[in-house]
């Protein structure tokens, strides 16, 4: 695919300027429209129909910010899932937690991604992205649980509401006896 590989890498935070930027695998323009090569046969779809060259820019630019740089985990969270007995999850539950909720491993790819993108994008758009992103990490809440700092580029709890099914009946939160470690 066609990159303008230096305004891309302008629009980018200093430390991911230097890192690979090619992410369309398997992807190619047709005119201002990205396809994805057909797999053993079938056709080739349509990935993005870009409005001009520079709405096509900004998009490629996103999907870029989506890998580039580190994900920071080192937030810890209330409770980590630690494995399956039964079909039921099992927890290990830290005293001293940033989250106050299960981890979901969403978040720390979520916030890198946001954070490159309100490097170099404008205003209206970064918005935009991060009120998607929020919507995603509330999804399988009742209540709203997650709000994004704007200014400390990080998400944040707004709620003590816990995950549920799509049905909004199974609440999941650790069972009696099923916290195995408490760690400090």
């Amino acid at each position: 695919m066609e990159l303008d590989e230096a305004w891309i890498r302008s629009h980018l935070p200093p430390e991911c300027r230097d890192e690979p930027i090619d992410v369309f695998n398997c992807e190619y323009l047709d005119g201002l429209t990205v396809m994805q090569e057909g797999e053993r046969g079938s056709p080739a779809t349509v990935v993005y129909a870009a409005k001009d060259e520079e709405d096509l820019r900004w998009w490629q630019l996103e999907q870029v910010c989506r890998f580039a740089g580190k994900t920071d985990r080192s937030g810890v969270w209330r409770w980590v899932r630690d494995h399956a007995e039964n079909g039921h999850w099992t927890y290990i539950e830290h005293r001293r937690y940033d989250y106050n909720a299960i981890e979901d491993s969403r978040l720390p790819g979520f916030e890198s991604f946001l954070r490159n993108l309100h490097y170099g994008f404008p205003p209206e758009r970064w918005e935009k992205k991060v009120r998607e992103c929020v919507a995603l990490m509330n999804h399988w809440y009742v209540t709203p649980h997650w709000d994004y700092d704007r200014t400390g580029l990080r998400f944040i709890e707004i709620s003590d509401s816990r995950e549920h099914d799509d049905h909004a009946e199974i609440v999941e939160e650790p069972r009696p006896g099923s916290v195995l470690q408490v760690v400090d």
